[in-house]
């Protein structure tokens, strides 16, 4: 069965993932961002960014700050809930090493935005 775009930007935060735990090199991090964002930007383009949506709502802190990112100019009031929730989050209160820096860019996106081409 042919693999549909929210296929493979599931793939790509599920590589990011593991990238990040296994503490791999950034290459391969960017590598797999870029496919998210290539596939996410063609789920937009197509009007199904709502597919999107229960990634906020993950589990998974990592998948919670990619989709925020994808999702900041679609849905503004959630994405910045879920970019302030994990800016709160430390090592001290819970959060990961491998997860330090998303909390950091989210720091950092709650600072500065996202950029409007962005994804």
């Amino acid at each position: 069965m042919k693999k549909d775009d929210l296929d493979y930007v599931i793939e790509a935060l599920q590589k990011r993932d593991e990238i990040l735990i296994k503490d791999k090199s950034i290459r391969q991090y960017n590598k797999y961002f870029d496919i998210m964002r290539k596939y996410a930007r063609k789920l937009i383009d197509d009007g199904r960014q709502a597919e999107l949506l229960p990634l906020l709502d993950s589990d998974n802190i990592s998948y919670r700050s990619d989709a925020a990112g994808l999702l900041f100019h679609c849905y503004p009031e959630k994405c910045q809930k879920v970019l302030k929730d994990i800016s709160e989050m430390s090592v001290e209160t819970g959060l990961p090493k491998y997860y330090i820096n998303l909390s950091i860019s989210a720091i950092m996106a709650l600072e500065h935005g996202i950029p409007k081409d962005f994804p």
